[in-house]
């Protein structure tokens, strides 16, 4: 805390010892809570409704103009109804004390005096209602004008029955001597995203029931409607944007595809960040151990983008109310996201003895430090929801209170003040009146610059460090079994996709599909979540039937290698690379190598397998596809197998028996047959006679005329 600060609230608190800020309620130090404020002081008849603060901002030579509206909301008559004004003349100092006075009642009224009243001509009956307008002249304003004295001061209306009190609204008046203020730049971001959505079959289109709750929601009055229209108050206004939600719009309705187009169009002069496709719950995908689909959402982002637009993406929107736990914010860093906005939780920024930190931080995760923007609590539930901050508040008592929180702010420190962050939650029902006064009002108070939330998120890392909880669940997000069913339906998907050349017509919408029960809207209807996921799983895991084998009847198995024919069959609209995997569970049938089949798309082919009979058995065999990769990709087919090869042996040894006899027996009959008499008389004429070799050089005997004769 810088010392002319510590000064100020030194003399703060000096100034309340003494009793000179004895009208506002004093307070520990504790930061506002998220709770409803109540009602100043509900036993008061009369509800006193501010309408207008003319100026805003009061200076010099100013008349204060204060419109009110009193309504009797009691039994009796207000016989002599009037109203009064009253103006504290001491500076705020402390965000906790701007708090104190519009919750403090009727209490210290009695120190302030009456600077102006004005008085109802008519009793004012029960129900009834009257406007009133309060005036205070520039020379009774009684405030100092030195440069150092600009900052919020209280003021009261009352409702009065005679001298009676019988209602009464607090509020701030904005004192500003001098434009030479310091200015403390405001940046808005509003998160665009949708119901709980569902696609339809398939996953290219939204099913029915989303296209008819995105007509509901996109209809004039409709949440979504009216958040187009607030976003279009400002160029200023951020927008992080789901662009699953304006692609479902685009293809729903026709007014769901007008709804697109405008907000589209007017997104055009806005700073636009495209949150993750389907805006997905990180909370649950963490505790899940799957910050994967995480990823896998920001890459479909980055396919789809937003069409007309160029969207960065790799900002992450943390889930729920609460702070995310650690786990939950390490996704930032594990998906290669550039920072993570977290809710508008309350903490130490409004205590009196911190000065306000800027959105911009480092927060420690169990993955390491991680860049984080942290939306300022109470500023945002002004923007949003300011009747949460004051049950009676209006327009003007909203633009009076965000005013007077800023001007402390910017007070807390002369030089470096924070840059801060107004960023509503997903479900926002926008009041385009209270966005439309308050950008407004931003952009001329003289201590405030509504910037345009770029140059937040394009600073550079910021020194301020946060903390996290170690570990938070919240009940309300999809349990990590759903998370896990999810992320390895989606992975059989992919694996047997690998089986085509084309992938990505087996894929397409897959990615949809699993990402629409991971949103965060589904945290509204945890059983809509469960059948959705369910329905998915399902229909992910039909997209990886339709290779098959047909039936194999058992077969018998008598020769030592032989052929099995086997009709393998593809009902993808693609080809499809298959191994087929033969596999006898004994050792005595084996089956040779078989090349990878390719299928035509919607066909089947007939494939020969080789087998190797090794000895007698009945062997069970499976059958199954595979890709390449060995990832089984079909049911398994079994049969038995008879194998018999002893059968063939036998065979073989018996017909080369009956070879080698037929053999011997030519033989015999042939030797048989040449013994006649005449062979065996030249066999004895010639037993005599000497012989010569003409081989041998001799000279073969003529031969006898008789013998020739004979021959």
């Amino acid at each position: 805390m810088s010392a002319p600060s510590r000064r100020r609230r030194v003399l703060s608190a000096a100034l309340a010892l003494v009793g000179a800020v004895a009208l506002v309620v004093p307070v520990s130090g504790a930061a506002v809570t998220p709770t409803p404020a109540p009602s100043p002081d509900p036993d008061l008849p009369v509800t006193v409704q501010i309408t207008e603060v003319a100026p805003s901002v009061l200076r010099p030579g100013e008349d204060l103009h204060v419109k009110a509206t009193l309504r009797n909301d009691g039994d009796e008559v207000i016989d002599e109804p009037s109203a009064a004004l009253r103006i504290s003349r001491f500076r705020i100092s402390v965000r906790a004390d701007l708090d104190a006075w519009t919750s403090a009642g009727t209490t210290g009224l009695s120190r302030m005096r009456r600077d102006a009243t004005a008085p109802v001509a008519e009793p004012l009956q029960p129900g009834a209602s009257v406007a009133v307008e309060l005036v205070v002249l520039a020379a009774d304003v009684d405030l100092l004008a030195g440069a150092d004295t600009w900052g919020p001061r209280g003021l009261v209306v009352e409702a009065l029955d005679g001298t009676t009190r019988v209602g009464i609204q607090r509020t701030f008046l904005l004192w500003l001597p001098t434009d030479d203020v310091p200015r403390t730049p405001v940046s808005v971001l509003v998160p665009v995203v949708g119901p709980p959505s569902a696609p339809a079959q398939g996953g290219t289109e939204p099913s029915e029931a989303t296209v008819a709750g995105l007509d509901e929601l996109t209809r004039p009055g409709g949440r979504l409607r009216d958040l187009a229209a607030a976003v279009a108050v400002a160029p200023q206004i951020g927008v992080a944007v789901d662009p699953a939600l304006l692609a479902a719009a685009s293809a729903g309705t026709l007014g769901t595809q007008a709804w697109a187009t405008e907000l589209t169009d007017e997104l055009r002069d806005h700073d636009v960040v495209a949150l993750p496709w389907s805006d997905p719950d990180i909370a649950a995908a963490a505790h899940g151990d799957h910050p994967d689909l995480v990823q896998l959402a920001l890459e479909r982002t980055a396919q789809a983008g937003i069409p007309g637009l160029s969207a960065p993406s790799g900002l992450l929107w943390a889930p729920g109310a609460g702070l995310p736990d650690q786990t939950t914010a390490a996704v930032t860093s594990q998906v290669g996201a550039d920072a993570i906005v977290l809710p508008p939780t309350t903490s130490d920024e409004t205590d009196d003895d911190t000065d306000t930190p800027g959105a911009a931080q480092r927060v420690q995760t169990t993955d390491g430090p991680v860049t984080a923007y942290r939306p300022d609590a109470l500023l945002t539930r002004l923007f949003t929801a300011p009747q949460g901050v004051d049950a009676g508040a209006t327009t003007a008592t909203t633009v009076q209170r965000s005013l007077a929180e800023l001007a402390v702010i910017t007070r807390e420190s002369e030089t470096d003040q924070p840059h801060l962050l107004i960023a509503p939650g997903r479900g926002w029902d926008a009041d385009v009146p209270t966005v439309t006064a308050l950008t407004t009002a931003f952009a001329e108070a003289p201590w405030v610059r509504l910037a345009r939330v770029a140059t937040l998120l394009d600073t550079d890392v910021p020194d301020t460090r946060g903390t996290l909880p170690t570990s938070v669940v919240n009940p309300d997000e999809l349990a990590p079994v759903s998370v896990r069913a999810l992320a390895e339906a989606r992975a059989r998907a992919v694996a047997f996709a690998g089986v085509t050349n084309e992938p990505a017509v087996l894929l397409d919408g897959v990615d949809n599909e699993v990402l629409a029960p991971l949103s965060v809207a589904w945290r509204v209807d945890p059983a809509g979540r469960d059948a959705l996921v369910s329905s998915v799983v399902a229909d992910v895991d039909a997209r990886t039937t339709g290779l098959s084998i047909a039936d194999v009847s058992d077969v018998r198995v008598v020769a030592a290698t032989s052929e099995l024919p086997v009709v393998v069959r593809n009902e993808l609209t693609v080809p499809a690379t298959v191994l087929l995997a033969v596999t006898p569970r004994k050792a005595c049938l084996e089956v040779g190598e078989l090349e990878p089949v390719v299928v035509e798309a919607q066909s089947e082919t007939n494939v020969r397998v080789p087998l190797h009979a090794r000895a007698n058995c009945s062997v069970v065999v499976s059958a199954q596809l595979t890709a390449t990769d060995g990832l089984a990709v079909s049911p398994t087919v079994r049969f038995t197998a008879q194998v018999a090869p002893t059968i063939e042996s036998i065979g073989t040894v018996v017909v080369g028996i009956l070879l080698a006899i037929g053999l011997v027996l030519g033989i015999v009959r042939t030797v048989r047959r040449g013994q006649s008499a005449r062979r065996g008389a030249r066999t004895e004429a010639e037993a005599g006679t000497s012989t010569t070799l003409p081989v041998l050089g001799g000279t073969a005997p003529e031969d006898d005329t008789s013998e020739q004769e004979t021959r």
